[in-house]
């Protein structure tokens, strides 16, 4: 069950106050997308994440809470910029503007995972190109610096294969294959790798990925070819073969 409450908050930046819906409950029973969002009824609640400013636009998962920076940030040209973005949907924009916020500070993993979060809108209102683009975007917060984190670059190898930009999602596969990872990273990275060949941008849960198993390949030990290959090499010794 999923219940909501009516709260009155006073914006860190202005000090003006206004009313949000904010989540109270919720439960996320099932597993995750590869992308890591979440399923059960709390996938649904993405409009409530975040909160929004009505007066100054300051975006916060509360907007009464903030630092120095966040002040500073709703003066800026980004933050502008993101506030202003031609995207129609609300809660799409309020993840943007977080993002800008993210990338402002040099948080460019959060910055990822919002922008993220705005093509999860956009996949909920069947507006593909916009997720596509969105994707594409998260992941151009990830450039600049070898990334590190096995978690992060999965989660951005399902992006990439979300996103249709094969290149890249081999390149990175490759990567990953290529560090002999431990199971289950390395059971995501194959099933990852299948579909990135296949062509397939589709949505897939983690659980689908840990019960994939790759077709054996034919050219290693294959029991039935080894007992033909028996068979043969006993026909062509025999002292009577031609």
């Amino acid at each position: 069950m999923t219940d909501y409450d009516q709260r009155k908050r006073e914006c860190y930046c202005c000090g003006k106050v206004s009313e949000h819906w904010e989540l109270m409950s919720s439960n996320s029973f099932g597993s995750r997308d590869l992308d890591q969002r979440p399923s059960g009824m709390f996938r649904s609640t993405i409009g409530s994440w975040l909160q929004e400013c009505p007066y100054c636009g300051y975006v916060a998962p509360s907007i009464d809470k903030g630092d120095a920076k966040a002040r500073c940030f709703v003066d800026t040209p980004e933050f502008r910029a993101a506030s202003l973005d031609p995207l129609a949907e609300p809660a799409s924009r309020r993840f943007l503007v977080r993002a800008a916020q993210d990338a402002y500070y040099g948080d460019r993993r959060s910055a990822f995972h919002n922008t993220l979060c705005a093509a999860w809108v956009a996949d909920d209102r069947g507006r593909e190109a916009d997720a596509v683009a969105l994707r594409l975007k998260a992941a151009g917060h990830l450039g600049g610096g070898r990334i590190t984190s096995i978690d992060t670059r999965l989660l951005l190898l399902d992006v990439l294969r979300r996103a249709a930009s094969w290149q890249a999602a081999e390149a990175l596969a490759a990567e990953l294959t290529a560090e002999e990872l431990e199971s289950p990273f390395s059971d995501i990275v194959a099933f990852h790798r299948g579909k990135i060949e296949a062509r397939d941008s589709g949505r897939y849960k983690i659980k689908e990925a840990y019960a994939f198993k790759p077709e054996p390949n034919r050219s290693e030990a294959d029991p039935e070819l080894v007992k033909a290959l028996a068979r043969h090499l006993k026909i062509i010794k025999r002292p009577d073969s031609a």
